[in-house]
């Protein structure tokens, strides 16, 4: 057991995604860059702990997984006990952490995101329908809301299109991962689209969610106060995302599919860095 192990459990790359897109709102709402230190701990607490009880709770799927089997729990680097207290006290401090720097409208957000990816899409879904990634996807919507309201901003437009983003894009997303794992899935009994359809209409789904992703990303240009800047640093990505998109419906490959998940992450970042960018200059 290490460090490394610990952090492992909170997930770190989604854990920063999810920060980035509350950051990105925060900052679109004029939130002081010196007050956000504040929502970059409570984020990581939350989304970290979260995924830290997303562990205890798959460890039976990730042990049957190859591409999960080293994790520190199914590896026996950490109790499944202890992750589960662990993660849990990340996110009771996140939601007091917030209440008390912001306010309870943010502590409220970041506890429904909270207990939306455990409960809803980790206990519930996860395991009983092809739709689990879609409606689970509501989990990272909650980011850019607490990120909003953080500021001390009354919900608006903006921060509910980018929270319907992230919701568009998860599917996207994760499909693509999941046909290139569809082996690990299907061992391990969990009902993903490329389990339950193959991998071709999962590459055809994912293109189509991309498409209406994107789609709902270049409405944004309407919503920010430089729409010009705005499109100029989302559309080549959005055709880039759509282009790598397109690849395994042509032609499928682990590798194709591969490649369609890793640009997915990092366009949702520059089209929130462009939505914070556009609407700051």
């Amino acid at each position: 057991m290490s460090w490394r192990d610990f952090l492992n459990l909170t997930k770190p790359k989604i854990t920063l995604l999810n920060i980035f897109a509350a950051s990105a709102s925060f900052l679109s709402a004029e939130g002081s860059p010196a007050n956000m230190i504040h929502l970059l701990l409570a984020g990581y607490l939350s989304v970290g702990g979260a995924s830290a009880l997303n562990h205890f709770l798959d460890a039976d799927i990730d042990s049957r997984m190859r591409r999960t089997s080293g994790r520190p729990i199914p590896a026996g680097r950490i109790r499944p006990r202890t992750a589960a207290l662990l993660g849990s006290i990340m996110v009771a401090a996140a939601v007091l952490y917030s209440y008390v720097m912001y306010n309870p409208l943010t502590a409220i957000f970041i506890l429904s995101g909270a207990l939306v990816y455990v409960f809803v899409y980790t206990v519930w879904l996860k395991r009983r329908t092809v739709w689990n990634i879609v409606i689970g996807g509501v989990a990272g919507s909650f980011a850019p809301l607490a990120g909003w309201s953080a500021a001390g901003r009354e919900i608006e437009a903006l921060p509910l299109f980018m929270a319907l983003l992230v919701f568009l894009w998860t599917p996207g997303h994760f499909w693509a991962l999941a046909s290139r794992a569809v082996k690990d899935y299907s061992a391990a009994g969990v009902p993903m689209l490329p389990v339950v359809y193959g991998v071709q209409t999962t590459s055809i789904a994912t293109l189509v969610s991309n498409m209406i992703a994107v789609a709902a990303a270049l409405l944004m240009a309407t919503l920010v106060s430089n729409p010009l800047l705005y499109l100029v640093i989302a559309a080549p990505f959005s055709a880039w995302l759509l282009i790598e998109s397109i690849k395994p419906c042509i032609k499928y490959s682990p590798s194709a599919a591969w490649r369609a998940f890793k640009i997915s992450s990092p366009w949702l970042f520059i089209i929130f860095a462009a939505i914070a960018a556009s609407t700051a200059l």
